[in-house]
């Protein structure tokens, strides 16, 4: 029992003085963060009108649509979807929630790889 207790105060006071080391991590202080999936934002984007959940839901939108321009404008050669670039966030949120309540399945996926889907389900571009 004697030793019991002496491992748990070593335990103890190795963990007290790694974190009180400048630059020190704890063990998996580092891990990644949980996976953002498509039902993840869908909850978002039914949050109230002027929540925080919505305005996250509407600005997540946003700048998909913001990255694909951009990716678009440096050359690359991708065309997934053509939303027009004057597209209210709310019509954005609207097609994703319309998506997402129609393609149960595609909102178990990356959050970025559900708006992908719903905006070139929404927006198709013209061939």
């Amino acid at each position: 029992m004697r030793r019991f207790f002496l491992m748990l105060a070593l335990l103890c006071l190795s963990n007290a003085a790694l974190a009180q080391t400048p630059g020190a991590q704890m063990p998996n202080a580092l891990q990644p963060p949980p996976p953002f999936l498509g039902r993840d934002l869908l909850a978002l984007c039914q949050g109230a009108e002027g929540s925080p959940q919505r305005a996250g839901c509407l600005r997540y939108l946003q700048a998909a649509v913001a990255m694909y321009e951009a990716m678009v404008g440096e050359g690359k050669e991708i065309s997934w979807f053509c939303a027009p670039r004057e597209a209210p966030a709310a019509s954005l949120r609207q097609q994703f929630m319309e998506y997402g309540a129609d393609n149960v399945e595609d909102m178990n996926q990356d959050a970025i790889k559900a708006v992908r889907l719903a905006l070139t389900d929404a927006f198709p571009c013209q061939e």
